[in-house]
């Protein structure tokens, strides 16, 4: 099967042997294609902000409050890990189904009915353990999702509208994550109605979406039989052979860990530091984490286009990604020294900023330097470890700072520091400006 980067190969240049799933997308996608995706990443972001940063810690001081910051850590240190394992594996079975419903419409489907059951079993535990199971399975399934929804861009949009799609698809990020904590944090409030609030919507957005999806079907002779050495083999992308690949993973390992690292503890940031509950006697901790997480995606909602866009029109990624991992620290730098509410929220706002713009131009990039036009989704989950691995080790190295040294400032410089190391290292690509 002949192998194809995705940013060189001009129509004339591929084989006419080729079936149309694997040729380099040339036609222009249209709004309706950007809003869709839009909605179907929104409603996976609204459950890792509402279920990951409001109700799982939420639950965790509810059943143990003593060791709520131990727990949480070591949870979803090990949650996240499954995620990390879970999202290059579909990526590279999706790139090999050759259903007649297309590569990546079944995981859609399917993810979303586990990913519904997955929540159901959060909603219903009463003990650390199995809270942490249900959140560990819907870690799985949710990966199921995303490897087949991040397959997408690669699969249909041109390079020339990469940098606006992936803008317009990233709000998914932020729209989803405002969602979540209007209608959680200071609507429901309660984790019941919270569960049954979100199962509904995850089914009722990305089961019609798999339904209505255009997505080319791959000829069965275009698959390899398979091979479990192989297979394996495969998930290795040699940076020797492929350097671009291997710094963009890199640079975004490190930037999601600084990021992660910052305000993996918001919750309890807030509640600790910041003493919320001192501060505005009868409001609950999740409203504050809320009012900050509105904040920050409001301001990012604007940076992600911004960013897009610009990057389109500028012929540009490096830049902005350098620009806004700098604004990300200075963010992180603001919240360690200036523990004020007001300046809370003045840090949400910057760190929101930074954060959007990073997202989406860094989604553009990363689908320009793929090794392989045959192996997208397993390629986009390797990319994907980056974001998932960060986010299993955060939480353990943000509770060192908290527990051992018992600081929060030392805590934000690191992060800071991990996050500007992310745009240095950027530099090194050279078939991406």
């Amino acid at each position: 099967m002949e192998d194809l980067t995705l940013s060189s190969p001009a129509p004339s240049l591929v084989s006419p042997d080729l079936p149309e799933a694997l040729r380099p997308p040339t036609t222009p996608v249209r709004l309706s294609f950007s809003i869709l995706l839009t909605a179907a990443n929104s409603v996976l972001f609204l459950c890792y902000a509402g279920v990951g940063g409001l109700l799982l810690p939420l639950q965790v001081g509810q059943i143990d409050p003593a060791n709520k910051v131990a727990n949480l850590g070591i949870g979803g240190g090990i949650t996240v890990l499954l995620a990390l394992l879970a999202n290059p594996i579909a990526g590279a079975l999706s790139d090999r189904t050759a259903s007649r419903f297309g590569r990546r419409r079944p995981w859609i489907f399917f993810g979303a009915i586990v990913s519904a059951m997955a929540l159901a079993v959060m909603m219903f535990a009463g003990n650390i353990v199995m809270l942490f199971v249900g959140w560990g399975l819907f870690q799985i399934t949710s990966n199921l999702i995303l490897a087949a929804l991040a397959a997408i861009v690669p699969d249909q949009v041109p390079d020339q509208q990469r940098g606006t799609i992936s803008g317009i698809i990233g709000l998914g990020i932020p729209v989803g994550s405002i969602v979540g904590s209007i209608v959680i944090g200071q609507v429901l409030k309660v984790p019941s109605l919270s569960y049954v609030f979100i199962i509904a919507i995850l089914l009722l957005i990305l089961i019609p979406y798999s339904l209505v999806l255009p997505d080319k079907a791959l000829p069965r002779e275009f698959v390899a039989p398979f091979n479990l050495l192989a297979f394996l083999k495969n998930f290795w992308v040699n940076p020797r052979q492929h350097p671009d690949f291997g710094w963009a993973w890199l640079t975004r390992f490190l930037s999601i860990l600084g990021y992660f690292m910052g305000v993996g503890y918001l919750f309890y940031y807030l509640e600790d530091y910041i003493k919320f509950e001192q501060l505005f006697p009868g409001q609950q901790i999740v409203q504050g984490v809320s009012t900050v997480n509105i904040v920050s995606t409001l301001v990012s909602v604007v940076s992600t286009l911004i960013g897009g866009v610009l990057s389109d029109r500028f012929k540009r990624r490096k830049i902005f990604v350098v620009i806004s991992s700098s604004i990300v620290a200075l963010a992180l730098l603001m919240l360690g020294f200036f523990p004020s509410w007001t300046m809370v929220l003045v840090a949400s706002g910057v760190l929101g900023f930074g954060f959007g713009v990073y997202l989406s131009v860094d989604a553009a990039l990363v689908t320009q330097v793929l090794p392989s036009a045959t192996d997208r989704a397993k390629d986009l989950g390797i990319i994907n470890i980056a974001n998932t691995l960060p986010q299993s080790l955060a939480p353990v190295v943000a509770a060192v700072f908290i527990t051992k040294f018992h600081s929060y400032p030392t805590l934000f410089v690191a992060s800071a520091i991990v996050t500007l190391l992310s745009g240095i290292l950027i530099q090194p690509i050279k078939s991406v400006r």
